[in-house]
C-alpha cells in the first residue's frame, strides 16, 4: 500500500544533445547559447551566431530539461521572435520566460528540417509541444465490425478478423461523428454489439411480435435487422454501398444528398434541409480525408533529392508518403553499390506492400508537396534512380 501511495513518475532525462538523426548521413553540429541578459543583448547575440538557414531549435529550462522544439526555414528570424516584446499570453513569451539555454541545429533543406522536428518531438516529448507527441496524436483506422449485422467503426486497432479497413486516419472527434453519420445514412445499426439479430428470412415456429430495440426502426432511419426489418442480403447491400463511398469508387450518395438538400430547402423545410446538409458535410469530409490518404499511398513512391547541411546531396526514399531510408546520392562506385541495395529493398517492399506506414510523415509529405507542387518535378522514380546507380557502377 505504501508503494502505491508514494510511487513517483520516472524522472525526465536531462538534455545533453538532440541525438542521432535518421534524416541525414552525418550528425549536424549542435550550437548552444546561454539566455542570461537583457532581450536587446540576446537579440544581438542571435544575429551574430545564428544563420538565416533552415534548422531546428530547442529551449532548455533551468533544470536541464528540453521544454520546446521548433523549426523554421529562416532560423535566425524565428528565434528573434522569442525575445521581442509581444502579448504576454503568446506561446513564444511563455516558452522564453522558462528557457535558460537555447540550442539549435542547421539543416540543408526545409523538408528534412520538418522531419527532424517531428523526430525530436517524439524522442524528447517536450511539455510545450502538442503536435507530434505520441500520447496526444491518436491515429487509427476506419473498419467494418464482425458479427451478424456489421457496422462501421473508428478505433486505434481494428479487429484482426475485420475484412475491410481504411486508414491510417487521425481519430478526431469530427472523424468519429462522420463515421456515425455513415452508419445513419446507410441505415446501419448503431445498437450494442450483443443485440440479438433476426433477419426477415429467419422464421420461427410460432408467431412473435418483433419490435426494434430503439426508435430508429420505427423512424425508418435503420434497417432494423434486430426486428426482421430487412433480409441478410439487403443489409449486406447497404454495407457494400457504404464501402464503395469509402473506397472512392461510388460517390453518388453525395450528389443525392446535395440534390435532396436543395429540393427540401426550396420547399422551405429547413429542419430537414439542415439534417441533409450535416449528412452531406460529414460524408464529404470522410470521403476526402480517405481519398487524400489513398492518393499519398498510391502516388508518393519516389526518390526525393535534397541538400544536406554539409553541402552533399541526399536521396530520401519515400514509400507511400513515409520516409523509409535516407542515403547519400551516389558519387562513387562504393556509394552507388550501397544505394542500389537500398533501392532494391525499397522496390521489394512496394511489391509486397510491406513498408511501415507513419501517419505523421504521410501528412507532412502530403502538405509539403501540396504547398510546393514544383518540388515534385525534381523527384526520381525508383527506376530512374536505379539506372543512375548502375551508370555510376559502369564508370
Amino acid at each position: 500500500m505504501e508503494g502505491l501511495l508514494l510511487c513517483k513518475a520516472p524522472p525526465r532525462p536531462a538534455f545533453t544533445g538532440f541525438g542521432a538523426t535518421d534524416f541525414a548521413t552525418n550528425q549536424p553540429p549542435l550550437h548552444r547559447m546561454d539566455l542570461s541578459g537583457e532581450p536587446k543583448d540576446l537579440r544581438r547575440r542571435i544575429r551574430e551566431k545564428c544563420p538565416c538557414d533552415p534548422g531546428v531549435y530547442g529551449m532548455v529550462d533551468r533544470y536541464g530539461h528540453l521544454i520546446y522544439v521548433g523549426m523554421s526555414a529562416q532560423l535566425r528570424d524565428r528565434l528573434l521572435t522569442y525575445f521581442t516584446k509581444g502579448p504576454p499570453h503568446a506561446k513564444e513569451q511563455r516558452v522564453a520566460e522558462r528557457a535558460h539555454r537555447l540550442v539549435w541545429e542547421v539543416g540543408g533543406h526545409e523538408f528534412t528540417v520538418r522531419l527532424r522536428e517531428l523526430e525530436l518531438i517524439r524522442r524528447w516529448r517536450p511539455r510545450f509541444n502538442a503536435r507530434g507527441r505520441p500520447e496526444r496524436s491518436k491515429v487509427g483506422y476506419v473498419y467494418v465490425t464482425t458479427g451478424e449485422a456489421p457496422r462501421f467503426r473508428a478505433g486505434r486497432l481494428p479487429p484482426k478478423s475485420s475484412r475491410w479497413v481504411w486508414g491510417p486516419v487521425r481519430l478526431s472527434r469530427r472523424l468519429r461523428v462522420a463515421v456515425d453519420r455513415l452508419n445513419y445514412v446507410f441505415k446501419l445499426r448503431d445498437c450494442p454489439q450483443d443485440t440479438p439479430i433476426r433477419y426477415a428470412e429467419q422464421q420461427t415456429l410460432f408467431h412473435e411480435n418483433r419490435e426494434a430495440g430503439c426508435m430508429r426502426g420505427p423512424l425508418a432511419t435503420c434497417s432494423a435487422p434486430c426486428a426482421g426489418g430487412c433480409t441478410r442480403h439487403e443489409y449486406a447491400q447497404q454495407i457494400e454501398a457504404a464501402r464503395a463511398l469509402l473506397d472512392g469508387s461510388d460517390t453518388s450518395i453525395l450528389e443525392t444528398l446535395e440534390i435532396e438538400m436543395q429540393d427540401t430547402a426550396s420547399r422551405r423545410d429547413f429542419e430537414k434541409a439542415a439534417t441533409l446538409r450535416d449528412a452531406w458535410t460529414d460524408l464529404t469530409f470522410l470521403h476526402e480525408h480517405l481519398q487524400l490518404i489513398r492518393d499519398v499511398r498510391r502516388d508518393y513512391w519516389f526518390v526525393y533529392p535534397a541538400p544536406c547541411h554539409t553541402g552533399a546531396r541526399l536521396w530520401m526514399l519515400v514509400a507511400g508518403g513515409s520516409i523509409v531510408k535516407v542515403v547519400r546520392e551516389p558519387d562513387s562506385e562504393e556509394s552507388a553499390y550501397r544505394c542500389l541495395q537500398s533501392l532494391e529493398a525499397f522496390c521489394e517492399c512496394r511489391e509486397h506492400e510491406s513498408w511501415n506506414e507513419d501517419f505523421d510523415q504521410m501528412q507532412l509529405a502530403s502538405s509539403w508537396f501540396r504547398q510546393y507542387p514544383e518540388e515534385l518535378k525534381g523527384v526520381l522514380q525508383p527506376e530512374q534512380a536505379t539506372e543512375y546507380c548502375r551508370t555510376c557502377l559502369r564508370y
